[in-house]
């Protein structure tokens, strides 16, 4: 079925990712959790919303507060394998901290300044956080912050 959408081309090379993709997953480890990990990509890279994501990693507020964000990336959460990495993404404008609340998302472009700030302080510049999720995205990766 998929051959022939290709051959005439009715199927989107992304459409026939994702079939394979959840063929594959399913056949190895069974339909549930094939189930669960096309939910994951859509709600992280469809939808753009991370509240749905399970598998991020986690970034106390608490605990890192005093840790500048450039030593939190690339040591803590090894994001990057330096602060320079950390600072040419920032530089790329690669570096975000995302607020999300009730599905709706506001994004803030952290600069190459801003490596150099402790967690903290860089939180804070966002404003209140009840009710709020707050995600650190370095690139392609993602991490939530708990507060």
């Amino acid at each position: 079925m998929v051959t022939k959408r290709l051959e005439e081309g009715t199927a989107h090379p992304m459409a026939v990712k994702r079939i394979l993709a959840g063929e594959v997953v399913s056949a190895l480890h069974g339909p549930d959790v094939a189930a669960a990990a096309r939910a994951e990509f859509t709600a992280r890279f469809s939808k753009r919303s991370f509240g749905d994501t399970q598998n991020l990693p986690v970034v106390s507020l608490k605990e890192h507060a005093e840790d500048t964000l450039g030593a939190l990336i690339s040591r803590t959460l090894d994001f990057a394998p330096s602060i320079s990495a950390v600072r040419r993404v920032a530089q790329q404008k690669g570096l975000r901290l995302i607020r999300e609340a009730g599905g709706e998302q506001q994004t803030t472009q952290l600069t190459e300044a801003s490596v150099q700030q402790a967690l903290g302080a860089v939180v804070s510049e966002v404003g209140a956080l009840d009710g709020v999720e707050l995600y650190l995205k370095v690139g392609r990766k993602v991490a939530r912050i708990d507060a």
